[in-house]
């Protein structure tokens, strides 16, 4: 673009392309980070500056081109900055939208992990209270049924059948509430890969998948936040396919781009730190460089 500008000006004998300079001034800082976005500016202002030294050569005051050129870099310099702070707002408003998806994540895992905590001291309670006394109760009664005879022993005994049978329901409800403790992981990372910015999504994920362990649910949804991360800031990818499964012992997770892949850079501290969680819960990481990453974790059960 800058080649062009160069030529228009050149071809035309006069400022025509600045207009056209302006346009790369623009897009700038959606193109580069900010210090070679300077760079790139100096430079090319500076060719255009030495350009207006003899463009218009017939001109009986040269000095109008040169005033012409230092109003046209106000311009230029002033439409950067305005493009290099739409760029940021930009920017911050995505990081924003991906903080949200993981808080709506992490609310999921967090009122589950809620629900359970406030199952098991339900349980604990029937378990310590009302069980203790009916168990009690039914001693009581045994021994009452022994030093009766006649009608009472016969109210003693069916009391003591009410007691038992209500003993039994209250074991059944503790055990119950102590079975239903999983989180819904599923749930979780469907809320995770909600509304990311800039990528289509392709997810193969089970609506409820529940598990057991609050441990493994927390490691796994804070290793897809942290993959999701890297494919954002890194990766230049326009896709993204996340497959979570469920086979016999063991749970499955697959994250892949369409990106510049890792080529032979060395891993940094997010894919190190995934590497460090799923060695602490005893699973396996590999991760693939074929058009694009694909990293493949594996959890036991």
């Amino acid at each position: 673009m800058v080649f062009f500008v160069l030529v228009i000006n050149h071809m035309t004998d006069s400022a025509t392309g600045i207009f056209y300079a302006l346009i790369i001034s623009v897009l700038l800082p959606w193109l580069f980070p900010v210090a070679i976005s300077l760079v790139v500016l100096a430079a090319y202002n500076l060719l255009i500056g030495i350009q207006f030294g003899y463009i218009g050569a017939e001109l009986n005051n040269p000095t109008f081109q040169y005033v012409l050129f230092f109003v046209y870099l106000g311009v230029s310099v002033f439409s950067f900055i305005i493009s290099l702070v739409a760029f940021k707002q930009q920017h911050d408003k995505e990081q924003l939208r991906l903080l949200n998806t993981e808080l709506k994540a992490t609310q999921v895992l967090l009122a589950d992990s809620s629900r359970i905590s406030e199952r098991l001291r339900i349980s604990r309670e029937l378990h310590d209270l009302v069980g203790h006394h009916l168990t009690a109760l039914t001693l009581n009664l045994e021994a009452a049924s022994h030093l009766t005879e006649g009608k009472p022993q016969r109210y003693v005994k069916k009391s003591q059948s009410i007691a038992r049978l209500l003993l039994a329901d209250v074991r059944e409800v503790v055990g119950q509430f102590r079975q239903s403790g999983t989180l819904n992981l599923g749930q979780a990372i469907n809320e995770l890969l909600s509304d990311l910015p800039g990528l289509k999504v392709n997810k193969d994920i089970p609506e409820n998948l529940l598990v057991e362990d609050p441990r493994l649910a927390q490691t796994i949804l804070r290793c897809t936040q942290e993959l999701i991360t890297n494919v954002l800031k890194h990766a230049k990818a326009h896709q993204l396919w996340v497959k979570l499964s469920s086979q016999e012992d063991q749970l499955l997770l697959t994250v892949k781009d369409d990106g510049r892949g890792l080529g032979n850079k060395e891993f940094g501290n997010g894919l190190t730190g995934i590497q460090e969680r799923v060695a602490i819960m005893n699973g396996t990481f590999e991760i693939s460089d074929q058009q694009g990453a694909c990293v493949r974790l594996t959890f036991p059960i």
